[in-house]
């Protein structure tokens, strides 16, 4: 089913959730699915990589899914109700160019190296991340050059089930999968004054949904 793109190896010592993820994406998919491993040759305290799961007629748009990040608990608070293991994805139209040699244009890579950050973040940072959450750069800077958006939110998936998003571990844990959700500066900035939800409302009441459009209207301000 997977085809990875670089070797396989890696450092015995350096977590790995392959298996987990691996084992669940077999319950969705099947021999005939195209899905490509973007494999992290060298890592530190996480082996990052990143499933392509490329658009079939039925499903339009591409999965692209972290796998790593879930294989060490996040550090979250005692008083709230999120889980310790977490991924990440990006839903991409299916027009996105994600061959290897279109990597050298940021335009193209920016999803897979945000997402890359983001899967080091709570663990380097002994922090975590959850529903609701944004990530940006410094200075308000945008992602790749000309995409406008500044930062990602991360929510609760609206194009995919819960049966996805959610893998059962043992002694009652999860993984939850969480979906970025791209955003301008002035939607950024609305969330942090109204929060998540609101924004959420916002996006959806001008019809704007989960696939990543370059382009979109900027509902911030609106």
């Amino acid at each position: 089913m997977i085809n990875n793109n670089t070797t396989e190896t890696m450092k015995n010592d350096i977590p790995n959730s392959v298996e987990i993820i691996d084992a669940h994406l077999d319950d969705f998919f099947t021999d005939e699915d195209d899905i490509v491993v973007f494999d992290e040759i060298e890592s530190e305290i996480i082996h990052r990589d990143i499933y392509f799961i490329k658009a079939v007629d039925d499903r339009p748009y591409h999965i692209l899914l972290s796998c790593g990040m879930s294989a060490l608990p996040m550090n979250v608070p005692s008083d709230v109700e999120s889980s310790e293991f977490a991924e990440v994805m990006i839903l991409l139209p299916k027009e996105w160019n994600l061959s290897s040699k279109s990597f050298n244009d940021e335009r193209n890579y920016w999803p897979i190296r945000l997402m890359k950050e983001l899967m080091m973040l709570p663990h380097a940072g002994e922090t975590w991340l959850g529903v609701g959450h944004t990530y940006g750069h410094e200075e308000d800077e945008e992602l790749a050059p000309g995409i406008g958006f500044n930062s990602v939110m991360l929510a609760s998936s609206m194009e995919l089930s819960d049966d996805f998003t959610q893998i059962s571990l043992e002694n009652n844990d999860v993984i939850d999968m969480y979906t970025l959700i791209p955003l301008y500066k002035e939607e950024l900035e609305f969330k942090k004054r109204y929060g998540a939800n609101k924004l959420l409302e916002k996006l959806d009441r001008f019809g704007i949904g989960e696939i990543v459009k370059v382009g979109r209207k900027n509902v911030g301000n609106i």
